[in-house]
């Protein structure tokens, strides 16, 4: 019995991201990059709803801003060393976005799956997955590390900042510790997983193109030929 995987096919968000970081930083035009983000903010609110889409864009207004803010005001060292580290963060952005959405929509096991299917090394693969789950549990594991320190009045707060290496040292001794709780279960998970054996590996999911992809996919091409066109026209 096969159960059915998510859409779109994993795959198919890993050439997102890759097509995505060619465009961002192939592209001279200026409104091409912008027309990219925009489409891609677009797309990712189907996923996550018009209130993240809003707040997305108004953190990228909010970069292109602080370029012009730094461009017509000219301030010694700070209008030549912040614009260009801006305009990097903006087209590192919508990557970004992109993997969050790979990360939060595609399940670890179909992941592997296709990353198998697609024949890259299990050097590389495995490390992935480790980054893939280790990050959001170090991010829960310092949320609830705050939540402990805030009852106590001992977390990152304005009062605290005369005694930073002291508050820094609140955060980081627990974190170390559960770190090396997190790896031990990891290391566990792995083996449990069958991320060691050399065989081939399977799914339960029926991890396949379907025309919801086939559909997907054409959509991302007439996008990307004409997001060239615009680059080009511009």
């Amino acid at each position: 019995m096969s159960f059915k995987a998510s859409k779109p096919d994993a795959r198919i968000l890993i050439l997102q991201i890759v097509i995505a970081s060619i465009l961002e930083f192939g592209f001279h035009s200026i409104y091409a990059i912008i027309a990219l983000f925009f489409v891609i903010d677009s797309l990712l609110s189907y996923w996550y709803g018009i209130k993240v889409f809003v707040k997305r864009f108004l953190i990228y207004v909010i970069m292109w801003g602080m370029i012009w803010g730094f461009t017509t005001i000219n301030i010694p060292i700070l209008s030549i060393i912040f614009p260009p580290f801006l305009m990097m963060m903006i087209k590192v952005y919508p990557i970004y976005l992109l993997l969050r959405l790979l990360v939060d929509k595609a399940p670890m096991n179909e992941l592997l799956y296709v990353l198998d299917r697609i024949h890259i090394s299990k050097s590389l693969s495995i490390p992935l997955m480790i980054v893939y789950r280790y990050v959001p549990t170090i991010i829960q594991e310092i949320h609830y590390i705050n939540e402990s320190l805030k009852i106590r009045g001992l977390n990152l707060s304005f009062s605290n900042l005369k005694c930073l290496i002291r508050t820094l040292e609140n955060y980081m001794v627990p974190l170390l510790f559960r770190s090396e709780k997190i790896s031990e279960e990891l290391s566990a998970a792995s083996l449990c997983k069958g991320l060691s054996i050399g065989r081939k590996r399977t799914c339960c999911t029926d991890v396949r193109f379907t025309k919801e992809d086939y559909l997907y996919l054409s959509g991302m091409t007439v996008v990307t030929v004409a997001l060239f066109f615009l680059n080009f026209l511009t």
